[in-house]
């Protein structure tokens, strides 16, 4: 598998589909807006879903009980009005409900709570790499803007955060070819995450998304409904994918700083302040990365072979 500058690995293209194409299908599929904004952009989900998996034990769940336990978790007592009465409303009254397969992953907590934050430097990758449509324009310290280039436009704030939660408050509209008119609607997401690490002190997040989204059109509320099933697969493998890829960009902080450093000065549409911010936890991340294994007992080889490939791939 090759692998790029950064030290992500690159899919080679199969079949009679370009590169480009094949990789702007399978990275607006995991597009990280798409379980910030929540559920808007029903157009590009279901042009391009994620073939279905067997159902794993930490299955994905939209029962009464399910939703009972996340509107439970939702922390209305810590927000401030309006903001309070948009979240009740949205979370007591969803047009569609959604349980994401919990999803753990190896990663730093400080990166993984950055990138959380500042949703913009993944976008600012993908872009870097060509791969997506999606802009994300900062408005505010906590809010921004988001197109996904297919008929999806929202207004996106963080609205209670957390290293255990974070709460998203997205409001906005479609329209695009899957509906014959633009619907508006708005979306609270509750992102749960816990912290652990293994018997070699490695770090791991336990993650949970539930996704309360609320449509205003009849019809487009009857549309919701009846395709949630499938929507539902494909926002699973969304939220799955990102997670995955926050988990990569640990993993290549770790082992591949100078690469890093270097990607960070392409991602010019992000505030210099949060570029530097990253890049100083990056930083960080290789460094104690190379304590550790000077203090690792296991000979480098044993524990470096996978990394080399990768050093050698990228050279």
């Amino acid at each position: 598998m090759r692998v790029n500058a950064m030290g992500l690995p690159v899919r080679e293209d199969q079949g009679g589909t370009s590169r480009s194409e094949a990789a702007e299908g399978r990275i607006r599929r995991r597009e990280f807006i798409r379980w910030a904004a929540g559920l808007f952009a029903l157009g590009s989900s279901v042009r391009s879903p994620l073939p279905a998996a067997a159902t794993p034990p930490n299955r994905p769940s939209n029962i009464r009980l399910a939703r009972d336990e996340a509107q439970r978790e939702v922390p209305l007592s810590s927000l401030q009005e309006p903001v309070r009465s948009k979240v009740r409303q949205i979370v007591a009254y969803p047009t569609v409900f959604r349980r994401m397969p919990i999803e753990v992953v190896p990663c730093d907590p400080d990166l993984y709570v950055f990138l959380v934050r500042y949703p913009e430097i993944v976008v600012s990758m993908w872009q870097l790499m060509g791969v997506t449509k999606v802009t994300l324009h900062r408005k505010g310290p906590y809010a921004y803007d988001a197109r996904d280039g297919a008929g999806t436009v929202s207004q996106v704030e963080l609205v209670y955060g957390t290293r255990e939660k974070h709460l998203f408050l997205a409001e906005g509209y479609y329209d695009g070819p899957l509906l014959p008119r633009r619907v508006t609607g708005r979306c609270a997401v509750l992102l749960t995450s816990t912290y652990s690490m293994d018997q070699n002190k490695n770090d791991y997040i336990t993650n949970q998304l539930d996704v309360f989204l609320q449509v205003d059109n009849a019809g487009a509320e009857l549309v919701a409904k009846t395709l949630h099933p499938l929507l539902g697969r494909t926002v699973d493998s969304n939220f799955s994918e990102t997670v995955r890829f926050v988990s990569q960009v640990s993993h290549v902080a770790e082992s591949n700083g100078p690469g890093v450093q270097r990607m960070v000065t392409r991602l010019t549409d992000v505030d210099p302040s949060v570029r530097e911010r990253f890049a100083q936890i990056a930083t960080t991340l290789n460094q104690r990365a190379i304590m550790k294994a000077m203090s690792d007992p296991q000979p480098p080889t044993e524990r470096f072979g996978e990394l080399t490939r990768e050093k050698e791939a990228v050279n």
